[in-house]
């Protein structure tokens, strides 16, 4: 079999469908690649859905204390985020349902029924209160407004999106693998408001180099530093404008 087909590939090369078997060469090196890495993705994806599921349990029935933290990662450890986040905010509505039922019960002193739910609610932390900012860069996950637009009511401050356009394994072949005409979120912007998205397309261009220039996506979005919402401009006064300009009288009770 592979010597009728490797003879006949040498025969079309030397007619007319020669051009269109140049073309699909390349993506169907890309598909054949996409087969090869097929049982190490899946896995990769369902470990880091369950890996995001234990982080966020650990940080809500965590007793090292009730400081807010900063959840960073690339690849597949930011997909860990995304599931952590996504976990967090389903914990956070069962959060508000048993608030409203202990307020709806506090009059009638029906305190007997707070326990309805497996979680026990009196040692947990409120989800909405356990992380600040969240970076993700290259997140391999087809996108979902919904499930961002809930990851953004569980974090307080930034919700950070880095996207290379250049990635061809998140922009091909997890299209192929996943078979959905979905965009990932690795590759392109997420419209979902409070989402800050961040181009990193002039040196990425690849997903492998994440791992070593992690710390160049971190400066350009200004990680750990102040952060301005949106730029401030600086007028200077001119000197002529200030000479003419007189000044108006002050009380002597302003500051």
């Amino acid at each position: 079999f592979d010597l009728v087909s490797g003879g006949t590939a040498q025969i079309l090369k030397h007619t007319a469908l020669s051009a269109v078997m140049s073309a699909v060469a390349w993506p169907y090196a890309l598909v054949n690649a996409a087969n090869m890495i097929d049982g190490t993705w899946t896995l990769a994806v369902e470990r880091s859905d369950e890996a995001g599921r234990e982080l966020a349990r650990s940080l809500l029935f965590s007793t090292a204390g009730h400081r807010p933290v900063t959840l960073v990662g690339f690849s597949f450890g930011a997909r860990v985020i995304y599931s952590c986040l996504k976990e967090l905010a389903r914990y956070q509505e069962k959060w508000c349902e048993h608030k409203e039922k202990l307020g709806a019960n506090s009059g009638v002193g029906e305190q007997n029924n707070r326990a309805t739910s497996e979680e026990s609610f009196d040692t947990m932390r409120e989800p909405a209160s356990i992380v600040e900012d969240a970076v993700m860069m290259g997140l391999p996950n087809h996108m979902s407004l919904p499930s961002w637009r809930a990851c953004r009511q569980v974090v307080a401050g930034r919700l950070v999106n880095c996207f290379s356009q250049k990635d061809l394994i998140l922009s091909l072949m997890f299209q192929v693998k996943r078979l959905k005409l979905k965009p990932v979120c690795g590759a392109c912007p997420v419209a979902v408001g409070g989402v800050e998205n961040i181009d990193v397309t002039d040196f990425i261009s690849g997903h492998e180099q994440y791992c070593t220039k992690a710390g160049e996506v971190l400066k350009k979005i200004r990680h750990g530093q102040p952060f301005r919402s949106r730029p401030t401009r600086l007028f200077e006064v001119d000197p002529k404008v200030e000479e003419k300009t007189t000044p108006a009288p002050r009380d002597k009770f302003d500051v």
